[in-house]
């Protein structure tokens, strides 16, 4: 197979071989070392066989010693293929521009893509990599992907998880971690536990300190639950200190109040479109539109990216931007009170319930309208966790024992 490859490659003749004298063509064959394949005798006279272009070229310089005379029947192989596909230019320029871009796409990255867990600032994380020297249309050759993790995880510490995953000429950044955490205090300094908000104390649960309230005290921000200054537990003990923590239940009210206006301006779509286009190659924009492409405060505006890929792993450099702008009008809306209540009741919760380290039991709200606004008076009910580290500055009490003397 490999051999027959190499002879189509190299070029081959098919040829008609006449006259009487075939024992003496054959035999100057022999002599300069021509060889001929696929021979086949049709006549007395007539001989067909298959020869290089070599062996061709050789045996035209001797044809007027065997007294017989060659006519080609076929001409096979990449020379004959070339030399009739020389003069069509166009198509050797396509073959040209299209290795190039084989040649792009194969060691270039021409698309980026995104796994970012939301609670890590995705714009950071994408413009140090910028700085990094990671961006579309980098070579694929640069990319360390070592040192880039190392990088990434010294800028933010927050990341527990980072990596580059290259597919193709396709990048995907993958990146998950969690918020800071909430400071400490030293595990080992004096603490207590203290009241986050007003409430009446459900449940106490200690597990290091001495707690100062129980079920159904009422306490105030700031009042201590648990100190760190603990009581000597028996008859001629000493005071000691401690890193207080636990929990403490509680109930607690939140009161909120919340506005909003009746009279609002709504938007009321005309009917009227308009498209604008872009072409993206690579790091390059090609508008095809007059102007900046802001069209104002009466129009929403849609952004649509096509890439356009060969396999899910091979991206075009090429890429259609689509810019919608659908008009509108705006118009004073009126509404009354009822009409918002559910909206303004649900965010009033919603907002409150976010910053309860517990459970709500029950809410109550009185929804009026005052100078063309709702105002809306909600109070919530919860059941939460109300304590809180913080310095303990108690000092352990002087003991003035007096010596007794035994008569």
């Amino acid at each position: 197979m490999i051999g027959r490859l190499w002879l189509l490659a190299c070029g081959q003749v098919r040829v008609r071989v006449t006259g009487a004298s075939l024992t003496r063509f054959l035999n100057l064959c022999a002599a300069q070392g021509i060889t001929l394949r696929q021979m086949d005798r049709t006549a007395w006279n007539e001989l067909h066989a298959t020869l290089s272009i070599r062996d061709f070229r050789t045996l035209r310089r001797h044809m007027g010693r065997t007294g017989c005379r060659v006519h080609i029947l076929r001409k096979r192989g990449l020379p004959f293929l070339a030399a009739r596909l020389r003069p069509r230019t166009a198509l050797w320029g396509g073959a040209v521009f299209a290795a190039a871009l084989c040649w792009l796409l194969g060691t270039h990255v021409w698309a980026i893509q995104t796994e970012i867990a939301p609670a890590i600032d995705e714009t950071a994380v994408m413009q140090q990599l910028s700085e990094m020297g990671v961006h579309i249309g980098m070579p694929i050759k640069d990319l360390n992907t070592r040192q880039i993790r190392w990088k990434m995880m010294q800028l933010q510490p927050n990341i527990t998880f980072f990596s580059l995953n290259l597919r193709g000429n396709s990048l995907t950044v993958v990146a998950y971690g969690s918020t800071d955490p909430p400071e400490v205090l030293d595990e080992h300094a004096v603490t207590k536990m203290v009241a986050t908000r007003d409430g009446v104390v459900t449940q106490v649960r200690a597990l290091e300190g001495q707690p100062m309230v129980q079920a159904g005290d009422a306490v105030q921000t700031g009042d201590t639950l648990i100190s760190g200054l603990v009581e000597p537990t028996r008859e001629g003990g000493k005071y000691r200190t401690a890193h207080a923590h636990g929990t403490v239940q509680a109930y607690t009210t939140h009161t909120v109040q919340a506005a909003r206006p009746l009279t609002e301006q709504s938007k009321r779509y005309t009917g009227k479109i308009r498209h604008q286009y872009a072409l993206v190659m690579g790091n390059k924009r090609l508008n095809f539109y007059i102007g900046s492409g802001i069209a104002g405060g009466t129009c929403d505006k849609i952004i649509t990216t096509r890439h356009f890929w060969l396999s899910d792993s091979v991206v075009l450099p090429v890429a259609l931007v689509t810019q919608t702008y659908t008009f509108y009008e705006r118009e004073p809306t009126t509404r009354t009170a009822e009409d918002v209540r559910v909206a303004m009741l649900s965010r009033a919760l919603g907002e409150t319930a976010a910053d309860i380290d517990g459970m709500v039991t029950s809410h109550s709200e009185t929804l009026t309208e005052q100078n063309g606004a709702a105002v809306l008076y909600l109070t919530v009910h919860a059941e939460e966790q109300i304590g809180t580290e913080a310095v303990d500055d108690s000092t352990v009490p002087e003991e003035n024992a007096e010596m007794e003397q035994v008569p």
